[in-house]
């Protein structure tokens, strides 16, 4: 019984980094030592793969979902592209990190040329960030590309084929958007 008491002290001494020595009874603290260890790469505990996450939604500036958008994820740190992904139906995506740091996603053409970004955020290990990338005007999916709201101040001195009452009702008759009264009709 008294060696086990024995073992177990010794083990407890040794766990707290203290010495006891023999002759006096005395203890003395030692320092634990610096780890002459160095891993090749992060350590992440088994099974944890993937729990640090960058996920979002791409939306247009009508709040419209952007399926299949062409996505980007760049280290703002070193100014890499880290990973490339399309978006889901509904605009959502989902980027796995590996390593700690700053991100943001964009979302980029066929050509390349960036057209909206994610807000950028630091992400720690096992953190998830939430991102949402807006379009600033609204997508064309036939055409692959942005279209531009008008300015208001564009309309100025303009013809009255170009008013802003003209460009929306043609922009109306563009996406098959029927009038809910068309009203009587007017004679010249």
């Amino acid at each position: 019984m008294k060696r086990h008491t024995v073992v177990a002290i010794c083990v407890l001494v040794v766990a707290t980094s203290a010495l006891i020595s023999a002759q006096g009874g005395t203890v003395r603290f030692v320092p634990a030592q610096p780890h002459l260890m160095k891993l090749i790469e992060p350590w992440r505990p088994a099974g944890q793969r993937g729990d640090t996450k960058i996920i979002g939604t791409v939306i247009d500036i009508r709040q419209a979902p952007v399926g299949r958008a062409r996505l980007q994820l760049r280290d703002l740190t070193t100014g890499q592209i880290k990973q490339v992904a399309d978006s889901g139906e509904g605009g959502e995506y989902e980027f796995d990190i590996d390593d700690p740091g700053t991100y943001v996603v964009e979302m980029v053409l066929d050509s390349g040329q960036v057209v909206a970004l994610s807000n950028a955020g630091a992400l720690a290990r096992f953190q998830t960030m939430n991102t949402v990338i807006q379009l600033p005007g609204r997508w064309d999916p036939l055409r692959n590309m942005v279209q531009m709201p008008q300015s208001m101040t564009s309309f100025v001195g303009m013809s009255a084929q170009t008013t802003m009452t003209a460009t929306t009702i043609q922009a109306a008759a563009d996406a098959n958007v029927a009038p809910a009264d068309p009203g009587e009709p007017v004679s010249p």
